[in-house]
């Protein structure tokens, strides 16, 4: 019989990366965000690390990249509503 040290690691396992891209409403428009969603172990926070942040226009098309000209802290807002969205997304999944 495994030991429960074997156990704990299973239930603790390293976290997981999946790219992803989805849409919030953030300063009353809507931005696309492309980036790594970080499912960790039962317990801890999941995290969202944008690699593309595009505006999305009224007609449905996207600016170009806008990660590099956006202040730090709106960039971490918009990945707190990411990770909101995402987890939301699929908590209904489920």
């Amino acid at each position: 019989m495994p030991s429960p040290a074997t156990y704990a690691r299973i239930f603790r396992g390293p976290a997981r990366t999946d790219e992803t891209r989805t849409v919030v409403h953030v300063a009353g428009l809507f931005w696309s965000i492309t980036g790594e969603f970080t499912t960790p172990a039962i317990g801890r926070t999941p995290a969202f690390t944008a690699t593309d942040v595009r505006l999305v226009n009224d007609d449905g098309s996207e600016s170009a990249d806008m990660l590099d000209m956006l202040a730090l802290a709106f960039i971490v807002q918009l990945q707190e509503q990411a990770v909101e969205s995402l987890t939301e997304g699929r908590r209904y999944a489920a």
